[in-house]
């Protein structure tokens, strides 16, 4: 179950990204699609919290000892913490960017989805980071 929560967490969190960057690449052309996607990697940013609130509650007391325990404790005190409040703002960031679009300002949901992306992307690394501090 923590393999298939984690991996879903992993997926869903790189097609937020993903979505992001083509939302971006597509933002100045008139594609009727982009309405769609927006609204779509908005639902699926508060889909994300689904996975992460899952692996918080279930596996995160064994977690946290492990990456104390390890070499690298840092990687929970500042990387894992930073990781937990900051990915809670994704939804709220994808939502107003979506909205944006959605309303026809695209040119103001621009910033809205640098930030989305560059965050998530941040979210990843992090993510990576404290990985590797429960390994060392």
């Amino acid at each position: 179950m923590r393999d298939f929560l984690l991996f879903t967490h992993i997926i869903i969190g790189l097609a937020i990204i993903a979505s992001s960057i083509v939302i971006l690449l597509y933002l100045k052309m008139k594609a009727a699609w982009i309405k769609p996607l927006a609204i779509a990697t908005a639902a699926v940013s508060w889909i994300l919290l689904l996975p992460s609130g899952m692996l918080y509650i279930q596996f995160y007391p064994a977690t946290k000892t492990l990456i104390k325990a390890g070499s690298w404790p840092w990687a929970h005190s500042v990387v894992m913490e930073t990781k937990e409040h900051w990915g809670l703002l994704i939804p709220i960031i994808a939502t107003v960017a979506a909205l944006l679009v959605y309303t026809g300002k695209k040119d103001e949901s621009r910033r809205w989805w640098i930030l989305l992306a560059l965050l998530s992307g941040l979210m990843a690394v992090m993510g990576r980071i404290v990985k590797i501090g429960a390994l060392a």
